[in-house]
Order: C-alpha cells, then structure tokens, then sequence
C-alpha cells in the first residue's frame, strides 16, 4: 500500500512541473531582460532625438528662417536707384534710424552693417567715435563681398571676433546689386553668438548631456557655456573643433544619430544647408547604459522577486498538495469563477498602463515641451495629410508683437511665461472647435482650419487676439499683442502658399501690428 501511494504521490510531478515551469522562467526573464534594455535604448534615441529636432527647428530654424526673408526684403529696398546712397551719404541720420528700426523687428540680430563699394557705410547701434571706428573700413570685414564673390543669394561667414565688440561674431549677407547687375555694395545682419547661447541655457535636456551647434568642419558656433565659443589650439589662426572631422562626414544631410566607439559618445544631430550647421545633442554612452541598466535592474528584480514568489509556492504546494487539488477539482467541477473578476481587473490595469505610457512618447513626438502645443513635426506631418487626400484648408501664422523688447526689457524667464500663456489662451479658444494649435518655431504659431472650420477662422483668430490684448500680466506695464497672416489653400505648393501667408503676417506687422490680414484673394 505504502508503494502503492508513492508512485501515486502527487509531490513529485508537481515539483517536476514547477522545476520546468521555474527554469522557463529564468530563460524568459534573461530574454525579456535583453529586450528590454533594447527597447529602452531606442525609447532615448526617440526622445532624444525629437529633443535635437525641437532644438533645432523652434530654435535654430526659425531664427535663420526669419532673419533671412527680412534680409532679403530689405536688400531689395536698398537696391533701388539711389536709396543706398541716400541713406549712406546724403542724410546718414534718418538712414541710421531706418537700420536701428530694422534691427528691432529681429530679436536675435545684435547689430547692422550697411556699407557701399567705396567703403562708406553705418553701423546699427551707431559704435562710438573713437579712433579705431573713424579707421574702419568695411570693405576689409569678413562681411563685406567683394565684385567675385557678387551673387544674389544671402551667404554666412564663418565665426570671427567683432571689430567693435570683440564678441564671437556670425553674419548674415547679401550683396546689393543693382538693376543692371553691378555690385553697390553690401547688407550685414551681425548675430552675437554669445547672447544667442544664452537661450540655449534655459533649455533641459532629457538626459544629461551636452548640446550646441558646429559647423560642418566641427567647429562650435552656439554652445550653451559661452567660453567654449572660441577656445583656441596652440596656433591662434586655428578654433576649436568640438567634433572631428571624421565624425562629422559620417552625419549625412537630414537628422538622425550615430555612436562613435573611440569617444564612446552618441551624436544625435540636425542638419541645414545654408549655412552649413549642424545642431548636435551629444549624450555619453556610459550614461544611457547607467540608465538603462537602471531600468532594466528594475525589472530584473521583478522577475527574481516573481522567481521567489514561484519557489514559495512551490513549497507550500508541496506540504498541501492534496489540499490545494483538491480545491482545484472542487472549482473545476463546481465552475467557481469568483477570482475571475479580480484576475480581469488586474490585466486592465496594466493594459491601461502600458496605453498611458504609449501616449506619453507620442505626446513628446509631437508637442512643444514649453507651450503645450503641437510641434513643428507634428504641423508638417497634418497638413501633408490634408493635402494629399486635397481637401480644402486655412492656415493663419501667428508672431507675438515686439517680442525681442519683452525679453531685453523682463527677461527670458518672463518672455517664456508670455509663450505659455498666449498658446493657452489659444488653445483654449480653439481646442472646443477640435482646431490644433503649433509652435511654428520661436514667438511664431500656426493655426489650421479645416473645411468645415474655414467660415469661422476669422472670428476665432480675433477672439484670441483680443483676451491677449486685453489680458493684465504680472509685470507692470507688460502689454502684450500679435499679429497674424491668414490664407486660404487653392491647390498651390505649400511653400508658395506658407509665403503667402508670411506676407499677409508681414503686411499686419508693417500696418502698425495686433490685427490679422488676409492673403489677397484669387
């Protein structure tokens, strides 16, 4: 009988089961782990890589896009017939003013140089008359294009010291060239890389890390520590490079990342053509490892502890296994589903969990961290969609009014708070009419109406232009406005069309800013 009951003992395969069921679990749990630790290095990589592009498109883009459609404007007002001259030679007071009006409508312009072929030219805040400035010729500057390298297009020099300054200086140019093809003479938009990186301090990285801009030889235009612009090599002719050469060819056109195995680095990265920058995030290999080792150890100890809990259980089975089969039988004849519930819950739970998490990333894809609002990505993304299934479309540009004097006059901090609060309110007054609302790139926003939306985009536009312009904000004599360009899609390529609309933008600010004008209707 005692044979009989050992080789019926229900002990044995139960702890059998268990050991295989045990052993499955430490492979699953070394797999999983693995994955894991994978699935996390590409969750980084996106976020940041959407922190590089942010960086690069609501920060860098917009300011070159906007400084040069105002250079170019301005470069063909000063062509016409005798205005340089005017300006420079026959009343050089009023044509000092006209620049210092100019270089207020570009907050990242620290100053202006307008200079003709025979080396007369003004200078936008006026430099003070000492010898050295009475001696200057401009025709020398880095700046100033000389009759070979005359061309119509807008050029970027490399960083030098300014004449008058002797900050880290980059200048935006175009040659003035009249309507019979000679060479008059040259506009210059002088960008102070060192105030620039100021704003480039008050951004958070997602992991710590360091970003800044170079140009495509690696050498650092924009960083955020305002001494690593310019630091020099043993000879003096020569700047330092904050990324080689050989690690820059390997950055193709576009965005993207790669890792570089003698620094142990990974470069995240987003390039433009003219000029020739790149915007670079570069991250430590060590620390996305400690980082996801972090997270992966967590979830390592999750398994050893579930490990644990099977082992226990096991035991227990072992000392009451007549027991607990017994209830098990009892359950499947009876058909008790009373855990049923609890068990349904708990997967909800997670479901719901992992659905959150999910969010999270696609709201960091495409949302401005600052504003709240869709992302530059997110407005291309829309609105290729809209074009390509061809339905009708309005799109209004939206530009804070004076935006520069609101952060020269209360500072960044605040300047930031007037962005958070003006997207709110339009987001606000859009969100109930299911109307998106975009950060296009610095102070500027977007707005697209869809057809059913086109007949009261106007209405919606004032209303938000109004609670602006009527808002009491926390610093004492703070008024803040915008201006806006609205046009409706005809089919047209976007370019064409968003130029449109820039203009109508352009057009509100010239007619005394804080209205929205229309594109001409065809």
């Amino acid at each position: 009988m005692a044979l009989h009951s050992k080789k019926l003992s229900f002990t044995r395969p139960i702890m059998a089961s268990f050991a295989g069921i045990l052993c499955s679990f430490a492979l699953i749990a070394v797999v999983v782990t693995l994955s894991q630790r994978k699935d996390f290095l590409e969750d980084y990589h996106k976020i940041n890589g959407n922190f590089t592009h942010n960086l690069a498109v609501n920060y860098t883009e917009s300011m070159l896009r906007e400084n040069d459609y105002i250079l170019g404007r301005s470069a063909m007002y000063f062509s016409r017939n005798e205005i340089l001259n005017e300006t420079l030679n026959v009343n050089p007071t009023q044509g000092l003013q006209m620049l210092m009006h100019l270089q207020n409508l570009m907050p990242t312009v620290s100053s202006i140089s307008l200079a003709d072929t025979e080396g007369h030219y003004l200078h936008a805040p006026e430099a003070p008359p000492t010898e050295k400035s009475k001696n200057v010729d401009p025709r020398t500057r880095p700046w100033f294009v000389a009759h070979a390298e005359a061309s119509i297009f807008s050029h970027y020099t490399h960083p030098y010291m300014d004449y008058f300054t002797g900050h880290p200086t980059v200048t935006l140019y175009k040659p003035l060239i009249s309507t019979e093809g000679r060479l008059k003479g040259t506009l210059a938009f002088h960008l102070d890389l060192a105030s620039m990186g100021y704003t480039l301090r008050q951004m958070v990285a997602p992991v710590q890390g360091e970003f800044f801009v170079v140009e495509r030889d690696g050498t650092v235009v924009l960083h955020p520590d305002t001494g690593a612009l310019f630091k020099k090599y043993v000879s003096e002719a020569l700047f330092k490079k904050y990324v080689s050469e050989a690690l820059m060819d390997k950055m193709t056109s576009g965005e993207g990342h790669l890792y570089d195995r003698k620094s142990k680095t990974w470069y995240y990265y987003y390039s433009f053509t003219n000029p020739d920058w790149f915007v670079i995030y570069r991250v430590s290999g060590a620390t996305l490892t400690d980082i996801t080792r972090h997270e992966t150890t967590i979830v390592g100890w999750g398994f050893a502890l579930a490990a644990i809990i099977i082992i226990l259980f096991g035991l227990y089975l072992r000392h009451a296994s007549r027991t607990v089969l017994m209830h098990i039988i009892n359950a499947i004849k009876t058909g008790d589903v009373s855990q049923a519930p609890r068990l349904e819950a708990m997967l909800s739970h997670t479901i719901q969990s992992n659905k959150e998490r999910e969010m999270a990333y696609v709201r960091q894809a495409t949302h401005d961290a600052l504003t709240g609002c869709k992302n530059r990505r997110a407005f291309d993304t829309d609105v290729e969609e809209l074009m390509a299934a061809q339905q009708p479309f309005a799109l209004a540009l939206v530009d804070i009014d004076n935006f520069k004097s609101i952060n020269d006059t209360w500072g960044h901090l605040s300047g930031d708070i007037v962005l958070r609060n003006v997207a709110r309110e339009g987001i606000q007054i859009m969100q109930p009419h299911h109307i998106s609302v975009y950060r296009y790139g610095g102070e500027e926003f977007a707005v697209v109406f869809q057809a059913a939306q086109i007949a009261d985009a106007i209405s919606l536009l004032e209303a938000w232009r109004t609670t602006i312009e009527k808002r009491v904000w926390r610093e004492e004599n703070l008024q803040v406005t915008f201006s806006a360009g609205l046009g409706e899609w005809h089919f047209e390529p976007l370019e064409q069309f968003v130029g449109s609309v820039d203009n109508a933008l352009y057009s509100a600010k010239q007619q005394g800013k804080n209205r929205i004008l229309r594109t001409s209707i065809r």
